[in-house]
């Protein structure tokens, strides 16, 4: 056996060690409990995974980190992401600072030869230019961008399913979200991008608050065969409302929730009109919404130790900021 080879197999055996930058909730806080199938952050589905673990966190809130350190059993902690990847010799890296902070976040780990893998959240940033930067100084690395609903089984098998006709033929969809195009809208056009393919002309009606560098806009994405997608923002409640219907000739898909559950309603008869008809509920179907990140992180293991590719990769990420910046800077 060659030596590279004896060299990968030892690396495909070894236990991999994982930072953490930036200990807020989709860190580790929305987990109060960290029970298997049920992880909602970075943190939690380390510590699910055999063959990787923790081993070091950075906040640059004393309390923020002393606090993760102490609940999910971390023993090396830093203040800067500078001083862990400088001191620190990481398999892995979860970036999971606000958006403003990624791109200093990949110039310190394109510094430090040992990380492999890098799960990052989304976006990667609010700037298409600095978007591209990240992907530059991210080559040679595997990246997952956590678009999450793409690790959700249930809306997989959806997708096939639309593919496959099941539900009728898709004529018209519509979406409606709270926060900004860039936080919350862009996991949606992401997800209609991952269904549908990418949208070949963008209709921009109204932009609220225009002075943020993350507004909320209503837009339409118009697709191929004709199918219109379009967004609505949801300004000035204090509540998150992501939801898509999807209107097809035999009925109305809803993906409801932030895509927690998937709604399938059918045309009937309207039962004191019966010159028309209407939509009845007939199925809601919980998905598998609460492990998306130990499916992410078991799959960029999976990419790191034997090769293939990724549910969501950086050039997803690019993809979308490309589709977000157009729908901001249109007429």
């Amino acid at each position: 056996m060659a030596q590279s080879e004896i060299n990968n197999k030892a690396y495909r055996l070894k236990e991999l060690h994982a930072g953490i930058i930036g200990c807020g909730q989709i860190a580790g806080g929305y987990n109060l409990n960290c029970k298997k199938g049920e992880s909602l952050t970075h943190a939690c589905s380390y510590k699910q995974i055999e063959g990787v673990r923790i081993t070091a966190i950075c906040d640059p809130s004393a309390v923020v980190r002393d606090n993760f350190a102490k609940k999910w059993n971390v023993k090396k902690v830093y203040v800067s992401h500078e001083e862990m990847l400088m001191n620190e010799k990481l398999d892995i890296v979860s970036i999971c600072s606000p958006a403003e902070y990624h791109l200093d976040a990949f110039k310190s780990i394109s510094k430090n030869s040992s990380i492999k893998g890098i799960f990052c959240e989304k976006p990667l940033s609010f700037d298409l230019k600095e978007a591209k930067k990240i992907a530059e100084l991210a080559k040679g690395r595997i990246v997952a961008l956590n678009y999450f609903r793409r690790w959700n089984p249930t809306l997989l098998s959806l997708k096939k399913n639309l593919e496959e006709n099941l539900y009728g033929s898709v004529s018209y969809i519509s979406v409606r979200y709270t926060k900004g195009l860039l936080t919350n809208g862009s996991h949606l056009v992401d997800l209609l991008y991952w269904y549908f393919g990418k949208p070949y002309h963008i209709d921009k009606y109204h932009t609220h608050n225009p002075q943020s560098n993350d507004p909320g806009v209503d837009f339409k994405l118009s697709f191929l065969n004709g199918l219109n997608a379009v967004f609505l923002h949801v300004p000035s409640v204090p509540y998150t409302y992501i939801e898509i219907d999807i209107h097809t000739d035999m009925g109305k898909i809803s993906i409801k929730q932030r895509g927690q559950k998937i709604t399938w309603s059918e045309i009937v008869e309207e039962p004191s009109y019966n010159t028309f008809n209407i939509l009845k509920e007939q199925k809601i179907i919980e998905t598998e919404w609460k492990d998306c990140p130990t499916r992410a992180i078991k799959e960029l293991i999976g990419v790191i130790r034997n090769g293939g590719s990724l549910s969501s990769s950086i050039k997803n990420g690019i993809d979308v900021s490309e589709i977000c910046e157009k729908i901001i800077k249109s007429k």
